[in-house]
């Protein structure tokens, strides 16, 4: 948090994530050498410390397939973690990631029109500020 990770109620500032997939240093490690439990516990540990750091829960950045393998398709988060997917090249979603009912930022490719990752929203402008002030 201390190095760019603060968040503000400004309706600019989306709230911290926690981008959690496949361990990209280590693909024989693909859950970060942890059990289904440990993540699940990992993962909550450092919700609640991002929550006690800046007084909102981060948004969980993930795969349906990544999180349905690594924390056994858990269900703790989905009622106060907004859920940032993970699906390329697709026509829309796709399945979610156990738990959620549905998701709030879709990230439909790693490239496009626009510089960097290209992002989909679930709701309207409005929506959007209001997300990001927390409501």
């Amino acid at each position: 948090m201390r190095n760019g990770g603060a968040w503000s109620a400004d309706g600019r500032t989306l709230p911290p994530a926690l981008d959690i997939e496949y361990n990209p240093y280590d693909k024989k490690h693909k859950c970060y050498s942890m059990t289904k439990a440990q993540l699940v516990g990992w993962i909550m540990s450092f919700s609640s410390e991002v929550k006690r750091l800046t007084g909102r829960r981060p948004v969980i950045y993930t795969t349906a397939h990544w999180w349905n393998t690594c924390t056994g398709g858990s269900g703790a988060f989905a009622s106060d973690h907004a859920l940032w997917v993970a699906r390329y090249n697709a026509a829309d979603a796709g399945t979610l990631p156990a738990g959620w009912s549905y998701w709030t930022i879709w990230q439909y490719d790693n490239s496009g029109s626009l510089p960097g990752d290209q992002n989909l929203f679930n709701g309207s402008a409005n929506q959007l500020r209001r997300f990001a002030r927390g409501a």
